[in-house]
């Protein structure tokens, strides 16, 4: 029985449930979704990364979660917090805690990540006592930072790097931010 760590309008935010794997590798698991995450994954992979999101939020209480469409019940993507864990990055980055998000292309343009990026951010300032998360993509990934904007989110140009787990054309890795009292504020 998953768990349900919040829920929005539209979306039930969970831990896994059976059947999630399958409809990951059928929505999640492909090249237009993958596009600056490294390319689509063999099934053993999204497997480790499906156990890792489990373990995550067995140990701190967060992670990243399943989204699930209310009316439906499909699963539709992830959203969650994670430890920046890229020896490129630097101290202070990899002394922080970032907010991601992904949702399958037939759902894009929809408000869904948004959604779940805004209760994520909720559980991470108002549940967990976080004070700073931030956020990190390739500058080609124009509507994963323009979102970060939208968020509020804060660029943070000296913290951007070059990582060496992707190819050119995803580097730099860019950095944003956004500190709890902004939230609370724009809130």
């Amino acid at each position: 029985m998953p768990e349900i760590a919040a829920e929005t309008a539209r979306l039930i935010i969970r831990t896994e449930a059976p059947g999630d794997l399958d409809r990951w590798m059928e929505v999640m698991n492909t090249p237009a979704v993958r596009k600056h995450l490294g390319g689509v994954q063999e099934r053993h992979e999204v497997e480790a990364g499906f156990a890792r999101k489990a373990a995550a939020i067995a140990k701190d209480g967060y992670g990243f979660w399943h989204l699930q469409i209310k009316d439906d019940g499909l699963l539709i993507g992830h959203c969650g917090l994670a430890p920046i864990e890229v020896e490129a990055a630097g101290p202070v980055l990899n002394a922080g805690l970032q907010i991601g998000w992904s949702i399958a292309e037939s759902h894009w343009r929809k408000g869904y990540a948004m959604e779940a990026a805004r209760a994520v951010i909720d559980l991470a300032f108002n549940r967990h006592g976080l004070d700073l998360l931030y956020a990190q993509t390739s500058d080609a990934n124009e509507a994963s930072w323009r979102m970060m904007e939208k968020l509020g989110m804060e660029r943070m140009r000296e913290l951007d790097y070059v990582d060496p787990e992707y190819p050119p054309e995803e580097n730099p890795t860019i950095i944003y931010r956004l500190k709890r009292d902004d939230w609370r504020a724009r809130e």
